[in-house]
């Protein structure tokens, strides 16, 4: 560590410290919803240019949305309820996407890589990219973006390290003209020794920051300190070399749609929608137990005693009251619930529509439309996630170009050679692949019937292939 050599509070524009305090407070801001000065509220939702915080979105994806104001001498009794009546449906409208955008493979510049290149399912299978590439995009779609960050691999390492990153730990800026990415930052507290931990990266560099003590994202923002102090030994190995070779910036962004997450637009329907059923619950609850009265029991007993009726009539299945026989028996009457259950089955099919999901997906109800109805969502819906798996192609391409570049194979790094191979974004029953398959054999060449029609992962092909001319040879047919 440097001593005597803190983070300056006014360091020079355009510095390592400057980049550092200038992208920790955007990346802070952005957790708790703050724009110039301004922390976010509901209403501000007229304004197109603030945004809720990525704190309160990922509550919302976790299912523990805010609950309601309620007052104050209440709140013990009612909050507990109100939670339990929360309906988790924002992870839906997120999976519904993400479960349909399945990264399988990369073409390259290599040759004969038709159906994808084995050097970069290498990559792939050591990162474990399928697993990281769904919660990738699950925080994409969640929170409006998502970051991958590729670590250049050490003289004992075959190739390179990539991870996924969370917007609540990672900021870029871009530059205004190219788009391209001129500085990142990721910024997270460390949970085994409690200190926060900065990584900066520039073109060509990194840099590492740390401040022991009280944490420095707090919930009025980030609180900058001449405690943090900069790791002068990172970023270099033991021959004293630079470890990001090229000049690279190794971050990749993933940006969804108006860089807003799914739902963000929709908070509004989701709290209605779970306001709607606590009423629906809260009466289902107090009709339960419906509210009851009796006439003509009388005040005084047979001694001219005043008579207690306070535990004479308790509502227990085997309770027995004994009452004489001019006494009446009065109990409310039951509240239809039927128009607020109506109303939230509506307000879940206008949700649906407005994010352009099937129905069925977070209504079971749904399946009993019609099958045109249900086509066209399905339609809309496929539509949607083929613009999700154009915004994400771009981020996986710059990963991998990374990844192949620092694993010294620079041929495959080229840029504009490399493309994402996604996975069906529909799935067909088997005898509907069949006999698209037969309509099309000897009109489409073999490998696009595998991975176009019967849906085969590009790395099987090479299989499926010898596992045919296995099949022909045993038949007595030529190859």
């Amino acid at each position: 560590m440097t001593e005597g050599g803190p983070v300056e509070k006014k360091p020079a524009h355009g510095s390592p410290d400057w980049w550092f305090k200038v992208l920790a407070t955007r990346l802070v801001d952005r957790r708790i919803g703050r724009t110039n000065g301004k922390k976010w509220d509901r209403s501000q939702l007229k304004s197109t240019k603030s945004r809720p915080g990525l704190e309160l979105l990922d509550a919302y994806r976790r299912g523990e949305p805010p609950l309601q104001n309620v007052a104050s001498e209440w709140q013990p009794h009612v909050r507990e309820f109100m939670r339990v009546n929360r309906l988790h449906i924002a992870d839906l409208l997120v999976a519904s996407s993400a479960n349909r955008m399945q990264l399988r493979d990369f073409r390259t510049a290599a040759a004969d890589d038709e159906v994808g290149d084995q050097r970069a399912r290498d990559i792939m299978r050591l990162n474990g990219m399928k697993v990281k590439a769904r919660d990738l995009h699950t925080d994409m779609l969640a929170l409006g973006d998502a970051y991958t960050i590729t670590t250049p691999k050490t003289a004992d390492e075959k190739y390179a390290r990539i991870t996924a990153e969370s917007p609540l730990e990672v900021i870029t800026a871009h530059d205004p003209v190219t788009g391209e990415i001129v500085a990142g930052l990721k910024l997270f507290r460390d949970e085994f020794d409690g200190d926060d931990i900065a990584y900066l990266y520039l073109p060509g560099v990194i840099k590492r920051a740390t401040k022991p003590g009280v944490t420095t994202i707090t919930a009025s923002g980030f609180r900058f300190s001449d405690k943090w102090s900069w790791d002068d030994q990172f970023g270099q190995d033991k021959t004293g070399e630079e470890l990001v070779p090229g000049n690279r910036l190794p971050i990749a962004r993933f940006q969804n749609r108006d860089g807003v997450g799914e739902f963000e637009r929709h908070l509004g329907t989701l709290d209605r929608i779970n306001d709607k059923i606590a009423n629906e619950w809260w009466l289902g609850k107090l009709q339960a137990h419906r509210q009851g009265a009796v006439k003509g029991l009388p005040d005084k007993d047979d001694e001219d005693e005043d008579i207690d009726y306070t535990d004479v009539f308790i509502r227990d299945p085997a309770a027995l009251w004994r009452v004489p026989k001019d006494v009446d028996f009065w109990e409310s009457n039951t509240t239809d619930i039927t128009s607020l259950s109506n109303s939230i089955q509506k307000d879940l099919e206008r949700l649906a529509a407005v994010t352009q999901i099937a129905l069925a997906s977070i209504t079971p109800d749904a399946a009993d439309g019609s099958a045109e109805g249900a086509a066209l969502m399905r339609e809309e819906h496929v539509f949607k996630v083929e613009d999700r798996l154009d915004r994400a192609a771009g981020g996986w391409a710059q990963t991998m170009s990374h990844a192949f570049y620092f694993s010294d194979d620079e041929d495959r790094a080229e840029l504009s050679q490399l493309e994402a191979l996604w996975g069906p974004i529909e799935r067909f029953s088997l005898e509907q692949k069949s006999q698209a398959a037969s309509q099309v054999n000897g009109i489409l060449p073999t490998e696009a019937i595998y991975t176009d029609i019967l849906q085969y992962p590009p790395a099987e092909v090479a299989n499926l292939r010898v596992m045919r001319g296995r099949d022909m040879l045993y038949q007595g047919t030529p190859v």
